[in-house]
Protein backbone atom coordinates (compact mmCIF):
# COMPACT_ATOMS: atom_id res chain seq x y z
CA UNK A 1 0.00 0.00 0.00
CA UNK A 2 1.33 3.48 -1.32
CA UNK A 3 2.31 5.79 1.34
CA UNK A 4 -0.26 8.61 0.70
CA UNK A 5 -3.17 6.04 0.63
CA UNK A 6 -2.30 4.93 3.93
CA UNK A 7 -2.23 8.57 5.03
CA UNK A 8 -6.01 8.93 3.69
CA UNK A 9 -6.41 6.00 5.42
CA UNK A 10 -5.56 7.91 8.75
CA UNK A 11 -6.73 11.44 7.68
CA UNK A 12 -10.33 9.55 6.91
CA UNK A 13 -10.33 7.91 10.31
CA UNK A 14 -9.44 11.12 12.27
CA UNK A 15 -12.29 12.69 10.27
CA UNK A 16 -14.19 9.93 11.90
CA UNK A 17 -13.31 10.07 14.98
CA UNK A 18 -14.03 14.43 15.06
CA UNK A 19 -17.27 13.81 14.10
CA UNK A 20 -18.56 10.84 16.26
CA UNK A 21 -17.12 13.53 19.54
CA UNK A 22 -18.79 16.02 17.80
CA UNK A 23 -22.10 13.45 17.76
CA UNK A 24 -21.85 13.15 21.20
CA UNK A 25 -20.93 16.14 22.29
CA UNK A 26 -24.43 17.37 20.50
CA UNK A 27 -26.32 14.29 22.39
CA UNK A 28 -25.33 15.21 25.76
CA UNK A 29 -25.65 18.62 25.66
CA UNK A 30 -29.31 18.25 24.72
CA UNK A 31 -29.61 15.66 27.17
CA UNK A 32 -28.40 17.91 30.03
CA UNK A 33 -30.34 20.72 28.99
CA UNK A 34 -33.65 18.78 29.05
CA UNK A 35 -32.46 16.71 32.08
CA UNK A 36 -32.01 20.61 33.56
CA UNK A 37 -34.97 21.85 32.69
CA UNK A 38 -37.20 19.25 33.65
CA UNK A 39 -35.33 19.27 37.32
CA UNK A 40 -36.29 22.72 37.36
CA UNK A 41 -39.95 22.19 36.69
CA UNK A 42 -39.69 19.76 40.15
CA UNK A 43 -39.22 22.60 41.96
CA UNK A 44 -42.36 24.45 40.97
CA UNK A 45 -45.68 23.04 42.42
CA UNK A 46 -47.83 25.08 40.13
CA UNK A 47 -47.11 24.09 37.01
CA UNK A 48 -50.15 23.69 34.76
CA UNK A 49 -49.74 20.61 32.47
CA UNK A 50 -53.43 20.97 31.06
CA UNK A 51 -51.64 22.16 27.91
CA UNK A 52 -49.79 19.10 27.43
CA UNK A 53 -52.05 16.02 28.53
CA UNK A 54 -51.86 14.20 25.50
CA UNK A 55 -47.88 14.02 26.84
CA UNK A 56 -48.64 13.43 30.34
CA UNK A 57 -47.56 9.89 31.33
CA UNK A 58 -48.61 9.76 35.95
CA UNK A 59 -45.03 7.31 35.89
CA UNK A 60 -42.00 9.09 34.80
CA UNK A 61 -39.72 6.35 32.50
CA UNK A 62 -37.17 4.61 34.39
CA UNK A 63 -34.47 5.55 31.31
CA UNK A 64 -32.31 8.68 31.49
CA UNK A 65 -33.15 11.23 29.00
CA UNK A 66 -29.86 11.13 27.46
CA UNK A 67 -30.07 7.06 27.00
CA UNK A 68 -33.07 7.43 25.52
CA UNK A 69 -31.56 9.86 22.68
CA UNK A 70 -28.58 8.38 22.46
CA UNK A 71 -31.20 4.99 21.91
CA UNK A 72 -33.04 7.07 19.11
CA UNK A 73 -29.92 8.50 17.63
CA UNK A 74 -28.28 4.97 17.30
CA UNK A 75 -31.03 3.21 15.24
CA UNK A 76 -32.70 5.78 13.37
CA UNK A 77 -29.36 7.32 12.05
CA UNK A 78 -30.53 10.16 11.72
CA UNK A 79 -28.07 13.77 11.24
CA UNK A 80 -27.41 15.84 14.08
CA UNK A 81 -28.69 18.29 12.31
CA UNK A 82 -31.85 16.59 12.80
CA UNK A 83 -31.18 16.55 16.54
CA UNK A 84 -30.97 20.81 16.56
CA UNK A 85 -34.28 20.87 15.08
CA UNK A 86 -35.55 18.98 17.13
CA UNK A 87 -34.46 21.18 20.24
CA UNK A 88 -35.50 23.69 18.34
CA UNK A 89 -38.81 22.11 18.39
CA UNK A 90 -39.26 21.33 22.07
CA UNK A 91 -38.19 24.86 22.71
CA UNK A 92 -40.76 26.39 20.06
CA UNK A 93 -43.41 24.10 21.91
CA UNK A 94 -42.72 25.37 25.02
CA UNK A 95 -43.19 29.24 24.15
CA UNK A 96 -46.04 28.76 22.45
CA UNK A 97 -48.02 26.92 24.80
CA UNK A 98 -45.97 28.49 27.65
CA UNK A 99 -45.26 25.65 29.63
CA UNK A 100 -42.37 23.77 31.07
CA UNK A 101 -40.73 20.87 30.78
CA UNK A 102 -41.21 17.73 32.88
CA UNK A 103 -40.22 14.32 33.31
CA UNK A 104 -43.92 13.45 33.24
CA UNK A 105 -43.50 13.81 29.37
CA UNK A 106 -40.60 14.84 28.08
CA UNK A 107 -39.95 11.22 26.13
CA UNK A 108 -43.09 11.53 24.43
CA UNK A 109 -41.63 15.18 23.58
CA UNK A 110 -39.00 13.58 22.69
CA UNK A 111 -40.59 11.52 20.23
CA UNK A 112 -43.46 13.73 18.67
CA UNK A 113 -40.67 16.47 17.98
CA UNK A 114 -37.96 14.12 16.54
CA UNK A 115 -40.21 12.45 13.81
CA UNK A 116 -41.19 15.42 12.62
CA UNK A 117 -37.65 17.29 12.39
CA UNK A 118 -36.81 13.70 10.64
CA UNK A 119 -39.82 14.21 7.89
CA UNK A 120 -38.85 17.61 7.96
CA UNK A 121 -34.49 17.65 7.64
CA UNK A 122 -34.44 14.14 6.49
CA UNK A 123 -34.10 12.76 2.68
CA UNK A 124 -35.29 9.42 3.45
CA UNK A 125 -36.96 8.21 6.19
CA UNK A 126 -38.08 4.86 7.90
CA UNK A 127 -41.62 3.95 8.48
CA UNK A 128 -43.82 5.63 11.30
CA UNK A 129 -44.30 1.70 12.53
CA UNK A 130 -40.26 1.50 12.82
CA UNK A 131 -39.71 4.72 14.68
CA UNK A 132 -42.33 3.45 17.22
CA UNK A 133 -40.63 0.47 17.34
CA UNK A 134 -37.35 2.50 17.98
CA UNK A 135 -39.49 4.23 21.08
CA UNK A 136 -40.55 1.64 22.20
CA UNK A 137 -44.62 2.81 22.00
CA UNK A 138 -46.95 1.15 19.46
CA UNK A 139 -47.88 3.14 16.31
CA UNK A 140 -51.19 4.53 16.87
CA UNK A 141 -49.33 6.23 20.04
CA UNK A 142 -46.90 7.32 17.64
CA UNK A 143 -48.96 8.79 15.31
CA UNK A 144 -51.08 10.75 18.13
CA UNK A 145 -47.56 12.23 19.54
CA UNK A 146 -46.62 13.74 15.33
CA UNK A 147 -50.22 15.20 15.23
CA UNK A 148 -50.38 16.50 18.52
CA UNK A 149 -46.93 17.82 18.77
CA UNK A 150 -47.73 19.63 15.15
CA UNK A 151 -50.74 21.06 16.18
CA UNK A 152 -49.20 22.72 19.78
CA UNK A 153 -46.15 24.25 17.19
CA UNK A 154 -49.04 25.25 15.04
CA UNK A 155 -47.71 23.80 11.85
CA UNK A 156 -44.33 26.18 12.19
CA UNK A 157 -41.82 23.22 11.32
CA UNK A 158 -39.55 26.18 9.44
CA UNK A 159 -36.34 27.46 11.56
CA UNK A 160 -34.48 29.85 9.65
CA UNK A 161 -30.67 29.76 9.36
CA UNK A 162 -29.58 31.96 11.96
CA UNK A 163 -32.02 30.73 14.00
CA UNK A 164 -30.42 27.43 13.25
CA UNK A 165 -27.14 28.60 13.54
CA UNK A 166 -27.34 29.75 16.66
CA UNK A 167 -28.54 26.66 18.26
CA UNK A 168 -25.78 24.31 16.52
CA UNK A 169 -23.04 26.66 17.07
CA UNK A 170 -24.16 26.48 20.84
CA UNK A 171 -24.57 22.93 20.99
CA UNK A 172 -21.12 21.95 18.96
CA UNK A 173 -19.15 24.36 21.39
CA UNK A 174 -16.87 22.28 23.33
CA UNK A 175 -16.91 24.66 26.64
CA UNK A 176 -16.20 21.96 29.54
CA UNK A 177 -19.14 22.72 31.37
CA UNK A 178 -21.13 25.38 29.69
CA UNK A 179 -21.87 26.51 32.80
CA UNK A 180 -25.58 24.87 32.63
CA UNK A 181 -28.11 26.96 30.37
CA UNK A 182 -27.84 30.31 31.90
CA UNK A 183 -26.25 31.22 28.10
CA UNK A 184 -28.81 29.36 26.06
CA UNK A 185 -31.80 31.86 25.22
CA UNK A 186 -32.18 32.42 21.58
CA UNK A 187 -34.78 34.13 19.89
CA UNK A 188 -37.39 32.63 17.60
CA UNK A 189 -38.64 35.24 15.46
CA UNK A 190 -41.78 33.47 14.22
CA UNK A 191 -42.78 32.83 18.11
CA UNK A 192 -41.26 35.30 20.37
CA UNK A 193 -38.25 34.45 22.57
CA UNK A 194 -36.72 31.26 22.88
CA UNK A 195 -37.62 29.48 26.18
CA UNK A 196 -34.81 27.72 26.92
Amino acid sequence: MSLEKKSQIILNFVREIDRTKAEQRVLKKISDLLTDFCNESKKDVNLLYKQLKCFYSKRIPIIPIKDFLEHIYKYTKINTSTLVLMLIYIDRLCNIQKCKLSFHYIHKLILGSIILAIKYNEDEYYSLKLYAKIGGVSLSEMINYEFDFINLINYNLYVNEELFSKYNDFLLSSDSDDEDSDNYNYDDEDNNNGNF
